[in-house]
């Protein structure tokens, strides 16, 4: 029988699920600038790998004892986290030398849509209509907020597509393996896995850096620590208490966000269009969240009770 404390329950969960969600969404909107400035003068995979060994660093002393208890099925499945979370970077990377910021903002929050059609697909569990709905919003939005009036395509859109189908993927697998292993522990894998891919292919492709100026340390330590360590571990905690579509909904926020920061600190100004594209990416986390309140039971039974 359903109680009505479990209801409680599962919504305070939900809820701070989600703003822990909307906390990841705000620190990577944030990033934006700090990136931009690093990568003039520093190579992607180089930029990547001091990124996420120094988030490595951070976590893997206060988290060791939980990295020792998950044993070998710990590291395989992190592993596997972090080779997607690698691939969705590089894709994103390489494919900003060819195709606009703006485009690839747009074509990236495609994973909205990913989301719940991959997961109605792979793991028969499709989400409320509501999700459906809410995602069509939010793809709307996506698109004002980033894309110029002109259309046309650049040769990187296809590796931003892959980006996309790659993000996608690493939500639905950390909703899987979250539920799994110690969330903390999973998340430090995983980070250590993209810090080990990116070293790899730097230096296959890069020389090493003979001066990082103040400006890459800036950039590697914001993204190092508050946008990789914490950013990262809020999103493999929350997903434990909410849906893999519900948590892309609410990640979509991140070029809202940066947005938003731009203009406080940057003074840039968003068009008419920019601003169309917020609000429907709001109207559609308020879909999102709505059902919540009508389908507590739903949402608290939709887990597999095992795991």
């Amino acid at each position: 029988m359903f109680h009505p404390f479990d209801r409680l329950r599962t919504l305070r969960r939900s809820s701070t699920a989600n703003l822990m969600l909307l906390a990841a969404a705000f620190i990577w909107g944030a990033t934006f600038t700090f990136v931009k400035a690093a990568l003039g003068e520093i190579g992607p995979f180089t930029f990547l790998t001091a990124r996420f060994l120094l988030a490595f660093a951070v976590l893997i002393v206060p988290f060791l004892t939980r990295l020792r208890r998950g044993g070998p099925s710990l590291w395989r499945s992190g592993g596997v986290l972090g080779t997607v979370l690698f691939a969705a970077y590089a894709f994103q990377t390489i494919g900003l030398r060819t195709t606009m910021a703006s485009r690839a903002g747009f074509l990236t929050g495609l994973f909205v849509v990913l989301v719940p059609l991959l997961s109605a697909l792979a793991l028969r569990r499709p989400p409320a209509p509501s999700a459906w709905v809410a995602a069509f919003l939010a793809v709307l939005g996506v698109a004002l907020l980033s894309l110029p009036i002109d259309l046309s395509l650049a040769a990187g859109d296809g590796l931003m597509l892959l980006c996309a189908l790659m993000v996608a993927i690493h939500i639905l697998l950390v909703d899987r393996q979250a539920r799994r292993h110690d969330p903390l522990a999973l998340g430090t894998v995983q980070i250590g896995a993209v810090a080990l891919f990116s070293g790899l292919a730097a230096s296959l492709t890069e020389p090493l850096p003979v001066h990082i100026s103040p400006t890459v340390w800036g950039a590697i330590l914001f993204t190092g620590l508050p946008a990789t360590a914490l950013a990262l571990l809020l999103q493999v905690v929350a997903q434990q208490w909410t849906a893999p579509h519900q948590a892309a909904l609410l990640l979509t926020l991140e070029p809202v966000f940066a947005a938003l920061i731009a203009f406080l600190f940057l003074g840039e100004r968003l068009s008419g269009q920019g601003l169309a594209g917020c609000g429907l990416i709001l109207i559609a986390m308020l879909v999102a969240e709505a059902p919540p309140f009508f389908n507590a039971r739903h949402l608290s039974t939709s887990r597999p009770s095992g795991e």
